[in-house]
């Protein structure tokens, strides 16, 4: 009886000590839509698509899961449920706690790393200031959350109430570029898009650059992020950094990568958050502010 006991409490033992990342599947989780140049169905399966070609090249299947609660996020890192997470920069800080430190990912969109937000209108309607967009029409993707809230600190910087209230109508396109081609076509007074679609919408239409001008624009901000789980094997994080590092050696990634026009994915510091962390703290503040008047 005596080595009975024994046999089980020492298999209970070595399952409970049994490794949770020796497995064949990475666990990918995604928060909110990250991708407004393509239509979300098209987005969501290029994204897929694009990350099950991407951890083939280190040998390991994907798993997909979507998030809406960064507490959830973090809970199932900790469990060991989940190894990486991509997520629009301003989720993304309430998770990045449980990311290490070394291995925080974006994309290179042509040559930059960082984006620039901008509030369109039409040349010919006159708009030099956000009053005069009141209850007037705006349009942008949903999920667009960076964008949302650099208008709304500038709304309230302004002492103007926030976009939900200031506009009469908000349409939520399914990309950046149908929020352009709206402005353009009159059936919006406004769009909430980034530098980047706007430059890609001018050279599709040269139309639009002389019909269409900025009225706000950002700092230039990372506009996606890509983390990894500090809890993840050393030689797992060892090899997505090579892999992203040498990503010419597989042109199939580059290719899919090309469908949201990046051509890159790159490292990048904790500091390149520090914009994205400005934006948010500012619009707290005068969030606060406004609330205490």
């Amino acid at each position: 009886m005596l080595l009975l006991i024994s046999g089980i409490l020492a298999t209970g033992a070595s399952q409970a000590q049994a490794d949770p990342y020796d497995r064949d599947t990475a666990f990918i989780g995604i928060m909110s839509r990250l991708f407004y140049a393509t239509h979300s169905m098209d987005s969501r399966i290029a994204t897929e698509m694009t990350f099950i070609e991407f951890m083939k090249n280190i040998d390991k299947q994907c798993q997909f899961t979507d998030f809406q609660d960064p507490m959830n996020v973090v809970r199932q890192m900790r469990e060991d449920n989940l190894d990486a997470i991509l997520a629009n920069p301003v989720d993304y800080l309430t998770i990045e706690r449980q990311i290490d430190e070394d291995h925080h990912y974006s994309l290179l969109f042509g040559d930059r790393l960082q984006q620039r937000i901008t509030l369109l209108v039409r040349k010919s309607d006159n708009i030099k200031d956000l009053s005069q967009l009141a209850g007037r029409s705006l349009a942008f993707p949903y999920g667009h959350q960076l964008g949302r809230m650099f208008l709304d600190m500038n709304l309230l910087e302004r002492k103007l109430p926030q976009t939900t209230d200031h506009f009469s109508e908000i349409q939520n396109p399914e990309s950046l570029n149908d929020a352009i081609i709206n402005l353009f076509f009159n059936k919006v007074d406004s769009a909430l898009v980034t530098d980047v679609a706007f430059e890609l919408a001018q050279e599709l239409n040269p139309q639009i650059r002389h019909a269409i001008v900025p009225v706000i624009v950002s700092e230039p901000t990372i506009q996606v992020v890509i983390g990894i789980n500090r809890r993840v094997p050393l030689i797992f994080k060892k090899r997505i950094a090579q892999m992203a590092g040498n990503l010419d050696q597989y042109p199939r990634t580059l290719h899919l990568l090309s469908l949201f026009k990046s051509n890159r994915v790159v490292n990048i510091s904790a500091a390149e958050l520090d914009k994205v962390r400005k934006i948010v703290m500012k619009y707290e503040s005068l969030v606060n502010e406004s609330r205490s008047q």
